[in-house]
């Protein structure tokens, strides 16, 4: 796996998990701030270039759901636990 793409997936669980019920909300450079307690190699040029890639979309990945939207000029991240928006089976 791409060590960007674990450092991403590490950071938006650990998000998840911490805010429970609640979902993260962050523009990109705040999850690349948030991403420093996983590792000090991501940039936020990295991480814009993820929400380029899914702009206005979700992406579902590791039991975490990632969702790529614009709020006036700002490219916000909400992150939040995906089994957590998933009716029980």
């Amino acid at each position: 796996m791409d060590n960007n793409l674990r450092i991403i997936l590490q950071t938006a669980q650990e998000l998840a998990e911490e805010y429970g019920k609640h979902s993260w909300q962050g523009d990109c450079n705040d999850f690349t701030q948030a991403s420093s307690s996983v590792s000090q190699e991501l940039t936020n040029l990295e991480v814009e270039r993820l929400w380029d890639e899914y702009a206005n979309q979700e992406l579902l990945a590791g039991g975490v759901t990632f969702n790529f939207h614009r709020k006036g000029r700002d490219k916000l991240i909400t992150i939040s636990q995906t089994d957590k928006n998933c009716p029980p089976k």
